[in-house]
């Protein structure tokens, strides 16, 4: 398979086979911190990214909806970041109310004056985001969402025509069904788990241009890639959790690479409820 690039970020020097104990936690740390602040391009972001830009350029609103850990938040800060100055991106807080949320919004766009009364806040806003270059406003969480926010959200669109798009689960469809405001955000763009060849070329770009190990892991192929198909689901977030546990038990146990037996412990870890030890051996 053709060595992929991680565009946004360096790749990692390749270490030498030897690693002592200060190397490998020193490797660890490392992958643990380029997980944490680089962006890994997949084919699913990439489509999003487009949906996005057309409703900007249309200045409609919409919803992204999927389970957790599949990647939506991770894409849409990096979406803001490649256009800083024409999207804002929130995270509501739980029960969040319009005047929580309005602030939030003006405190990102770096408004002088973000706080304030409700009734303020709004029309505050309203005038500001096409002073401010803003051309989008995407909320995440928006599960957390108050009626109120909901509503003041749909009428900060009437006034600006900026487009809104709200982040969130399944949950979020029924809440807004049920405030009668599923029109008003009806565009939708389902952001599910990778698909297989998908979750192979990303398993490809870890391996290569993040981890970086001494020896192949062929994450991407063979007993490996079942494992991780079987325990992640597809899901990124996930993926980055277990791989990130796998390669320091791996290194501390003298391997060069992503050991199978290893990875297969740990990922039957992840994602399992608990059994009392009297219900393990009894067929369900």
């Amino acid at each position: 398979m053709v060595q992929s690039q991680l565009a946004i970020q360096p790749s990692v020097e390749t270490l030498a086979p030897q690693l002592d104990l200060n190397t490998q936690l020193a490797k660890v740390v490392e992958i643990e911190e380029i997980f944490s602040n680089c962006f890994i391009p997949t084919d699913r972001a990439c489509e999003y990214f487009r949906w996005l830009d057309e409703l900007r350029i249309l200045k409609q609103c919409g919803r992204i909806i999927g389970p957790r850990d599949v990647g939506k938040s991770r894409a849409s800060v990096h979406y803001r970041e490649e256009d800083r100055k024409k999207v804002s991106y929130v995270r509501a807080w739980s029960a969040s109310s319009s005047k929580r949320l309005f602030s939030q919004i003006l405190k990102d766009i770096n408004h002088a004056a973000p706080t304030g009364k409700r009734q303020d806040l709004r029309p505050r806003l309203a005038g500001s985001l096409e002073l401010f270059g803003i051309e989008q406003v995407i909320v995440d969480n928006a599960d957390n969402l108050q009626r109120e926010a909901l509503l003041d959200l749909k009428q900060l669109f009437d006034e600006s025509h900026v487009s809104v798009v709200l982040v969130g689960g399944q949950e979020l469809d029924k809440i807004l069904d049920d405030f009668d405001l599923l029109t008003s955000f009806s565009t939708l763009y389902e952001f599910d788990r990778l698909e297989q060849d998908d979750f192979q070329k990303t398993l490809n770009t870890i391996e290569f241009d993040i981890l970086a190990l001494p020896e192949a892991s062929n994450l991407y192929e063979g007993a490996i890639f079942e494992i991780l198909a079987a325990s992640t689901g597809g899901r990124i977030g996930l993926l980055v959790k277990i791989l990130t546990k796998a390669v320091l038990h791996s290194l501390k146990n003298g391997f060069g690479r992503v050991d199978q037996s290893i990875l297969e412990k740990i990922a039957n870890r992840y994602g399992r409820k608990y059994i009392p030890p009297e219900n393990r051996n009894k067929n369900s």
